[in-house]
């Protein structure tokens, strides 16, 4: 996008039309899940049917801030709790059915991470980083694109804080990255100016990488709106600085000073979803030996 501005148009558009258009997102998936509860739908549809409801929820909760000026943060973590549901849903056969190949997505993956820290869901946000690192060394990691860097940039700053060393050498890991390398070797400082500095970097970027469209020599970083406007790499990286003690970042530009984005974490209690657990006890059923995450 060429500016704030032109992203929120834009942003604001789509959700309008993905809540109109795209209701089978969450009925008709409500209801595959039911029939698969009540046996006359397969397992492995259940990943794909809770990751749709996880979007309706996302597009409901940016379009209520931009539409209604409503900080819905229940919307989030409904969102957020069923996509990290969908994940551990699809990790679990993956690595317990040896034909099953569905792989997760790691550029959505870590997203759902940082959502959780920020909600402050730590135990789950840890969880879904040991499932993470083991996908992306199991067999459900098929390399993905390496033209996206921001994932990467947001694994690097999770495996900092948590001493975790990667094996570059078994990831398709982007070598080039760009803006993000000083944000990268300067994760930690306590230079406020240099803190500024690199987060203005990050947010022209991250307007300027904001496209939902592929270009034959370009492909954008953000390739989804629901985060055009919703600096979720941005936002892991301030979430984690304020877990240790660092410095904080004071807002001074439009896109930071959105109540949307604010880093600190927050005290969301985790969703009960009674649809969910029953689908989750329809599969122990069938796995009575397993552990279902």
């Amino acid at each position: 996008m060429e500016n704030i501005e032109k992203a929120v148009q834009y942003v604001l558009k789509k959700k309008e039309y993905q809540l109109e258009k795209l209701t089978h997102f969450y009925f008709t998936s409500n209801e595959d899940i039911n029939s698969y509860i009540s046996g006359n739908k397969s397992r492995a549809i259940i990943g794909l049917k809770l990751e749709r409801i996880s979007n309706w929820q996302h597009w409901n909760f940016i379009y209520s801030f931009f539409k209604e000026n409503k900080l819905d943060h229940n919307l989030l973590a409904l969102s957020t709790y069923s996509a990290i549901e969908s994940i551990t849903w699809d990790y679990f056969l993956g690595t317990t059915v040896e034909q099953y190949k569905e792989s997760i997505s790691f550029i959505n993956a870590i997203k759902y991470l940082a959502q959780a820290l920020l909600l402050g869901w730590d135990s789950i946000a840890l969880k879904l980083g040991d499932v993470l690192l083991k996908m992306l060394y199991g067999k459900q990691y098929k390399g993905w694109n390496s033209a996206y860097k921001h994932p990467w940039f947001m694994l690097s700053i999770f495996c900092k804080w948590q001493g975790i060393e990667l094996d570059y050498t078994r990831l398709n890991f982007r070598k080039e990255m760009g803006v993000y390398e000083k944000a990268i070797q300067y994760w930690d400082t306590k230079d406020k100016t240099l803190l500024t500095e690199i987060v203005n970097e990050l947010v022209s970027f991250h307007i300027l990488e904001s496209d939902e469209d592929e270009y034959k020599n370009h492909i954008p970083d953000f390739p989804s709106s629901d985060y055009f406007v919703f600096p979720i790499d941005i936002l892991l990286w301030l979430n984690i600085r304020e877990r240790i003690g660092l410095p904080e970042y004071i807002p001074n530009n439009e896109l930071m000073k959105m109540p949307i984005n604010n880093y600190n974490t927050l005290k969301i209690d985790v969703p009960k979803v009674e649809l969910i657990e029953k689908a989750k006890m329809k599969l122990q059923t069938e796995y009575p030996n397993a552990n279902i995450l």
